[in-house]
């Protein structure tokens, strides 16, 4: 917390600055002898949390040494969420700590699990972490354990952003002949589409099935998640994007099954890269109907340094116009083995066109 702190006034106030109250003084103390808190850090949490008396965190330090917790892993769940410790242990902490040991979740991964993310002993036990962890056991696959998907990186979300329209939204998913593996991914990747009005989702579901999405595909579900994320009155909008450069609401539509993600763009970002690629580069809505993804790229990143090396060896007669689409969706190292080491004794400044656009503004066009 302190590691990026460069000034040592700073500092030093942190260390030898007179505390406020006695009760500050023993909150101090206790984090410091009791938790190995360095005094920094313990300052910082008593400016929070007022230890008057040491009977209720003593209890709480207790029970998660019971459940396997080293005074460091408490001391990093302090750090993290300093109200845990003055938290009933027997009628707050120890149930909910019990139910994930009773399911799976135990020693070291139980550890792992509340150090990570010690917000989720703040979430209701009834109302959240016994029904998360129920729909996940009627989610999974029969070999796949709870443990294992709560440690993964924001494996928690879940318990967060848990509601009761799940399980219908997911049954509705299976009725309609989606795979399991795809629910698995819209539930890890965009869990709160999930949580989405029954009705409504049912409703996004038959409409994103009509635009010609496949049931077995993810895009499907990449689909689900775009409208269920979408405003009303979004759709129009964007779609007016595109009329403004002459496309019809059924070729935007095709381009929408085959890339979901360009409807989670805002207009202007919709428009920045159509302008670039229709305008300036003269593709026909054919070229980026065939290579959809160009319109999702970083522009300023990716899109305009490699056009800028592009049009250059298209200008000098050494890569093929039709080339550029694959050329914007290969790897970095992949574009530069082949379209800047491989001509950069033909065209020395190369390198340096491909550089100083990648971070100053995109140049003039060269016209091709």
């Amino acid at each position: 917390m302190f590691r990026s702190l460069s000034n040592s006034t700073l500092l030093q106030t942190l260390f030898f600055r007179p505390l406020s109250s006695a009760t500050a003084t023993a909150t101090v103390d206790y984090l410091t002898n009791t938790l190995g808190l360095a005094r920094p850090s313990a300052i910082a949490i008593a400016e929070q949390l007022k230890i008057k008396t040491t009977t209720r965190p003593d209890s709480v330090v207790e029970l998660f040494k019971s459940f396997g917790f080293t005074p460091t892993h408490i001391a990093t769940i302090v750090s993290k969420l300093p109200s845990l410790l003055l938290a009933n242990p027997v009628k707050n902490l120890a149930p909910k700590l019990q139910f994930f040991s009773d399911n799976g979740v135990s020693d070291p991964a139980l550890v792992h699990v509340i150090s990570t993310d010690p917000v989720i002993l703040r979430r209701s036990l009834q109302n959240q972490i016994i029904p998360s962890i129920s729909f996940l056991k009627e989610l999974l696959p029969a070999d796949h354990n709870i443990a294992s998907l709560l440690t993964a990186k924001r494996g928690t979300r879940l318990v967060h952003t848990f509601s009761r329209q799940m399980m219908p939204n997911v049954e509705t998913l299976r009725t309609h002949g989606v795979p399991q593996s795809s629910i698995l991914r819209l539930w890890a990747l965009r869990p709160q589409t999930l949580s989405f009005n029954a009705d409504e989702f049912k409703s996004v579901l038959k409409r994103v099935k009509e635009m010609g999405f496949d049931e077995k595909g993810l895009n499907l579900i990449n689909g689900v998640y775009a409208l269920c994320a979408m405003k009303e009155g979004k759709w129009e909008s964007k779609v007016s994007v595109f009329r403004s450069f002459g496309w019809g609401e059924e070729e935007v539509i095709a381009l929408f099954v085959k890339q979901p993600t360009i409807m989670h763009l805002s207009e202007e970002r919709i428009k920045k890269p159509l302008d670039f690629f229709m305008n300036e580069l003269g593709w026909k809505r054919e070229d980026i109907s065939k290579y959809p993804v160009v319109l999702i790229l970083s522009f300023e990143k990716r899109v305009v340094p490699r056009c800028r090396v592009l049009q250059l060896l298209i200008e000098k007669g050494l890569v093929s116009r039709k080339s550029m689409g694959r050329a914007l969706t290969i790897p970095e190292d992949r574009f530069t083995k082949v379209f800047l080491s491989s001509y950069e004794k033909v065209i020395p400044e190369l390198l340096e066109v491909y550089q100083s656009n990648k971070v100053g503004l995109p140049q003039s066009a060269v016209s091709v």
